[in-house]
């Protein structure tokens, strides 16, 4: 009997250790661990590489260069899926000198390392806050640099993105209750699905910064009720992190401009971007799964959305951010509780038509889609002279 008794605890005790050895893998705080990574197929093999884990994500450095990262799936960290996540200032290798962590509690952690690269020094951080699944990145030329650089950060995934993905282009119905507003909680300036943020900057922007989201783009502020409590893991995915700011006409002149030169970039807004009475609009996304944090920050990545001040504006055929076909009729639906005044559409940075609303709540219209052009956008106007803006919808 003595035997099955003991046999029994050390049963139990094996079962508790193994219980309490998968509960420690998802911690309530940020941990680091020196030495080879503990993420499934890491490529951060050395004793002196390190590895964060939070509740959200967990990611490894080898010679200062991110090597690996897993997310939280079903109560677990899933399989690794990049091969490298860094700065890339040009031509040339980038020589690591100190790795230093400067900050390091339960709530938040700052990694700081010193690189060289063709006789500049490069300093570069990644801080994590226990709230945030996500990575901001930063690096510093802290030599001047004469030359135009080909430079940023740049994301090499282990696995191809996920083709299987809806793309939610042609609308087949009203779907207005699929629509969520809310405002990104990170200063996110450009917004678009990309893994390569590298372009030319000039020796004197010195400064890079961007966010890799290893999950929702944080916290959202929404004033209407979400059809679901759900919020799966986002998917990863790297975003240009610079507070946009100033006036909203000028931010859209500019945005104008990049999409005539083809550029699939996409409307953002946030309380330093505001009208000219001083208002801040709203990003309202299509996010019809219900999974506000993964569909709402995917959404506005690929321009499924609009910016509001006021009134809202539906795509009924081709979503925003979509491709529409030339000659086919592009069509959409404006709404306002106070009442419409006008409407516009505009083409490749002019605009072609407009109607006048005599304060209906409700309006639908349509136009052709014309040939060789690249974009058109749809603008509404509300009895207040508060605006909403589509993103471009693009011609084929």
């Amino acid at each position: 009997m003595r035997f099955y008794k003991t046999g029994l605890s050390l049963l139990a005790a094996v079962v508790l250790s193994a219980c309490s050895s998968n509960t420690a893998q998802i911690p309530a705080k940020i941990e680091v661990a020196h030495g080879p990574t503990h993420i499934t197929g890491g490529n951060a093999k050395g004793a002196d590489d390190i590895t964060v884990t939070t509740p959200y994500f967990a990611f490894a450095l080898s010679q200062g260069e991110l090597v690996d990262l897993a997310m939280m799936e079903d109560g677990v960290f899933g399989k690794d899926l990049i091969k490298s996540v860094d700065f890339v200032p040009g031509e040339g290798k980038v020589t690591l000198e100190k790795i230093e962590i400067v900050t390091q509690t339960a709530d938040e952690l700052v990694i700081e390392l010193t690189r060289s690269w063709n006789g500049h020094r490069l300093l570069s951080r990644y801080q994590v806050n226990k709230d945030y699944p996500g990575i901001k990145l930063t690096t510093k030329v802290l030599d001047p640099v004469t030359d135009t650089l080909f430079a940023g950060y740049r994301l090499e995934r282990n696995q191809p993105i996920n083709q299987d993905v809806p793309s939610y282009n042609d609308m087949t119905r009203m779907v207005h209750s699929h629509w969520t507003s809310g405002q990104l909680q990170n200063n996110l300036s450009t917004l678009y699905e990309t893994d390569d943020l590298r372009r030319s900057y000039s020796g004197k922007d010195n400064e890079f910064t961007a966010w890799l989201s290893a999950g929702s783009l944080g916290r959202l502020h929404s004033d209407t009720q979400l059809y679901t409590t759900a919020s799966p893991q986002a998917e990863l995915g790297l975003f240009d992190l610079k507070p946009v700011s100033g006036n909203f006409e000028n931010y859209l002149s500019v945005m104008r401009q990049r999409w005539s030169r083809g550029e699939r970039v996409y409307l953002n807004a946030g309380p330093m971007l505001k009208d000219a009475r001083q208002n801040s609009g709203k990003i309202y996304a299509y996010t019809p799964k219900g999974r506000i944090t993964a569909d709402f920050a995917r959404a506005a990545a690929l321009g499924h959305s609009f910016v509001s001040f006021g009134p809202e504006v539906y795509p009924i055929t081709t979503n925003f951010g979509g491709e529409a076909t030339p000659y086919n009729k592009t069509e959409v639906e404006f709404r306002s509780d106070i009442g419409l005044a006008k409407a516009e559409v505009w083409l490749d940075g002019k605009q072609v038509a407009g109607w006048k609303i005599n304060g209906a709540k409700w309006f639908r219209t349509g136009v052709p889609v014309p040939p060789k052009r690249t974009w058109m956008q749809w603008v509404v106007e509300d009895k207040q002279g508060n605006r909403a803006y589509s993103n471009p919808i693009w011609i084929k």
